[in-house]
C-alpha cells in the first residue's frame, strides 16, 4: 500500500509520496532571493532552519500564481467595461440588454466565490469588492425597470448611480490587483519536503486535493526517467476516481545537469 498527497497546479493534478512530505502549511511570507532562479520564490524560517521555497508552477515551466493574477485583473476590468457599455447601449438605443444581472455568474463573481483569503488586509478589500460588485450587477435591474417606463429616467439612473458604483468596483479591483503577492500567498499551500540529503525545502502549490491510499499495482510506472521541466522527474501515472494524476519522483532545487 502506498500513500500520496494529491495536489492541483493550474488544471493539472500531481501526487507525491506522503513519506517525503513533512508538513502542509499555508503559503508563508517569504524573503526574496533575487540571486536565485525564477523557480525559487524566496525563503523563510521553518523550525530551526532557513529553507528555500520553490514555485511548483515554475518548476513545470508555467506562469506563477502572481503572474496569472496580473493577467486576470485587467480582463475583469475589461469585462465590466463591456458590461456597462452594453447597459448604456441598451438604454440609448432601446435594445435588449444581453449581459447578466446576476453578480455570481460573471468571471469576477465566480472568482470571488471561490476565493477564501486568510490575510486580514486582503479580506477587508475583498469584502468591499464583493459588496460593490453585487451592487453593480443589481443596479442593472433598476435601470431595466425604468427603461420599460421612461428611457430618460433610466439614463439618469445610470448617470447618477450606476457610474458611481462601477467606479467603486474598479477601484477595489485595482486595490486587490496591487495586493497580488498577498493574494497568491493566501490562496496557495506550501508542501515542506525532504530532498535526497534529508534537508527540508518548500514547494508552493495551488491547493491540496486529497490524500489517497492505493495498491502499488495501480501505478502505471514509466519505463525510463521522465523529465518534466528542468527541476523534476516523473515516476508514474495514476488514474484515480476518473482523474489522471502525475506522480512526482523527485524535485530538485538546483537545475539538473545536461
Amino acid at each position: 500500500m502506498k500513500s500520496f498527497v494529491i495536489f492541483q497546479v493550474m488544471d493539472q493534478l500531481f501526487g507525491i509520496d506522503i513519506e517525503n512530505v513533512k508538513r502542509i502549511l499555508p503559503s508563508p511570507v517569504l524573503t526574496a532571493m533575487p540571486d536565485e532562479g525564477p523557480h525559487v520564490e524566496g525563503m523563510f524560517q521553518y523550525e530551526d532552519e532557513v529553507i528555500k521555497v520553490l514555485s511548483f508552477r515554475k518548476v513545470i515551466d508555467k506562469i506563477s500564481y502572481v503572474e496569472q493574477l496580473q493577467e486576470l485583473f485587467p480582463k475583469l476590468v475589461a469585462d465590466h467595461k463591456a458590461w456597462l457599455d452594453a447597459l448604456v447601449q441598451s438604454v440609448e438605443k432601446n435594445v435588449p440588454f444581453e449581459k447578466s444581472t446576476d453578480p455570481h455568474s460573471c468571471h469576477l463573481g465566480k472568482w470571488i466565490s471561490s476565493f477564501h483569503p486568510e490575510d486580514e488586509a486582503v479580506i477587508n478589500v475583498m469584502k468591499h469588492l464583493d459588496f460593490h460588485h453585487q451592487r453593480l450587477h443589481r443596479s442593472a435591474v433598476d435601470v431595466l425597470e425604468y427603461k420599460n417606463e421612461d428611457l430618460l429616467k433610466a439614463k439618469q439612473w445610470i448617470d447618477d448611480n450606476v457610474n458611481e458604483i462601477y467606479a467603486k468596483t474598479l477601484e477595489y479591483i485595482s486595490d486587490i490587483s496591487d495586493m497580488s503577492d498577498k493574494v497568491a500567498s493566501t490562496m496557495q499551500r506550501c508542501l515542506i519536503l525532504l530532498d535526497k540529503n534529508k534537508s527540508s525545502f518548500g514547494v508552493n502549490i495551488d491547493k491540496v486535493e486529497d490524500i489517497v491510499h492505493i495498491e502499488e499495482n495501480e501505478l502505471h510506472l514509466v519505463k525510463d526517467t521522465q523529465h518534466m521541466g528542468t527541476f523534476m522527474d516523473v515516476a508514474a501515472v495514476l488514474e484515480h476516481n476518473g482523474k489522471l494524476i502525475t506522480i512526482v519522483k523527485d524535485i530538485s532545487i538546483n537545475q539538473r545537469s545536461a
